[in-house]
């Protein structure tokens, strides 16, 4: 038997425009599933029917396990998932998983293993961006690139050994698809923590991989000659069925102008004002094309030393914190330090994203309802958005979170949403038909 959310089912039914009435004339046994308004099981011939009759995949409507409050992880949890990674013919990594819940990113925990006197042999880099901590107690090197003669793909990733120590290390944030690999300074041991955002092109990347070939190649095409910004204006434009000659009489400004404009590969300060004007006309916000600046080095990584942490220390309800490395281009991706010194009981936190937490040093408890759990150097945790938590004792904590259960986006959509109060509740457990059933 296959469990289904009667949630999803009852989406699908709105989008299909299919009433409950239909469904029954067509099963009847299925009808008095989901009229119940409850979750329920089916067998693989309903489960036929359905994907057929709404025209959708089998994950379309599966159910998912409810989220956690919280999973904690103690230290011997977490280094029973050790699993050695061999490359180049050695021993490369060893690599623990820090908690989270089902079909979630997590964070995991390397031991640096290549050597010294070895160039670390570079990885091919994933989709994810992600956040890398230098855990310590030794420094790496880290490497991006073939050239290790450039700094921007071979340097040193610092272990901070000096005062402040809650701030353990050097972090960095590498964007997709950049290729990288660590290694030993000297003997001293080291370990990184490194921690995925899902990336936004996901949706893309699994939707384009389904598209005819030619469709693709097309795109590609259009992109390599005039860039991806013009590329996707033109292809709004002749979506929308708008034309040179329109868009020159509508805004009053010569042909030339506007070809001038369709040529140009980056949207200049002089070209934003076209740009804005023929996006009135498309009605299309049009901060999805500007050319933005970030602060990334030659290969698109943003780099942060324990030092420049330092500067960011400042006091956060019961807790000293300090900034780690992030970047614009990924707002769901960041983190902070944070030292821990309160005695007693404290529930001051609650964040809108999920969040882990790496327990550095010391002796804590975590405080969530009516839980107290001992929280030490070496234990994770991870806790859902928008509840109340915090620590006492004496100690220091990696906090860091990647948009899993509500991201930028969802939140730029929430921002736009004509009347987000009625909607916000609305969602939620939604099981209202779309009215057509008597």
């Amino acid at each position: 038997m296959i469990d289904i959310d009667v949630l999803k089912i009852n989406h699908w039914l709105n989008a299909r425009k299919i009433t409950l009435l239909q469904v029954k004339n067509k099963n009847k046994k299925l009808y008095n599933k989901i009229k119940k308004r409850k979750n329920f099981s089916i067998s693989t011939k309903e489960l036929s029917f359905l994907k057929k009759y709404l025209n959708i995949q089998q994950n379309d409507i599966l159910l998912k396990k409810k989220l956690p409050d919280f999973i904690y992880f103690s230290k011997k949890k977490i280094l029973s998932t050790k699993r050695p990674i061999k490359r180049d013919s050695i021993h490369f990594y060893n690599y623990y998983t820090l908690p989270s819940p089902q079909g979630f990113k997590s964070p995991v925990i390397l031991d640096i293993l290549c050597p010294h006197y070895k160039v670390p042999k570079l990885n091919n880099g994933h989709l994810e961006q992600a956040i890398t901590v230098n855990l310590g107690p030794g420094d790496i090197y880290g490497r991006w690139g073939e050239n290790i003669k450039k700094k921007e793909n071979f340097s040193i990733i610092k272990s901070n050994k000096s005062k402040n120590n809650w701030i353990v290390g050097d972090t960095y944030l590498e964007p997709t698809y950049l290729s990288h690999s660590y290694s030993l300074v000297d003997k001293t041991p080291s370990q990184i923590l490194s921690y995925t955002a899902k990336s936004q092109l996901q949706k893309f990347s699994e939707n384009s991989n389904i598209w005819p070939n030619q469709s693709y190649k097309n795109m590609i095409k259009a992109i390599t000659k005039n860039g991806q910004k013009i590329t996707f204006i033109k292809s709004f434009l002749d979506s929308r069925g708008l034309d040179i000659n329109y868009i020159a009489k509508k805004l009053r400004i010569s042909k030339k102008q506007i070809e001038n404009f369709l040529k140009s590969k980056k949207i200049s300060i002089k070209n934003k004002k076209i740009l804005e004007k023929i996006c009135k006309i498309m009605n299309v916000e049009p901060s999805i094309f500007n050319e933005s600046k970030f602060n990334e080095d030659r290969v698109g990584k943003t780099y942060k030393s324990y030092k420049d942490c330092f500067k960011s220390i400042r006091k956060f309800k019961s807790y000293l914190v300090s900034s780690m490395s992030a970047s614009e281009k990924y707002p769901d991706l960041f983190g902070i330090f944070m030292k821990v010194s309160k005695k007693k009981m404290v529930k001051d936190l609650e964040f809108y994203a999920s969040t882990h937490y790496l327990a550095t040093s010391g002796k804590m408890f975590f405080y969530i309802k009516n839980k107290k759990i001992r929280f030490e150097n070496g234990d994770s945790i991870w806790i859902a958005p928008f509840l109340k938590h915090g620590f006492s004792g004496d100690g220091s904590i990696i906090k860091i979170s990647n948009g899993e259960c509500i991201d930028y986006q969802d939140i730029n959509e929430i921002n736009n949403l004509f009347d987000y109060k009625k909607t916000l509740k609305r969602i939620y457990k939604d099981n209202i038909n779309w009215g057509y059933d008597t």
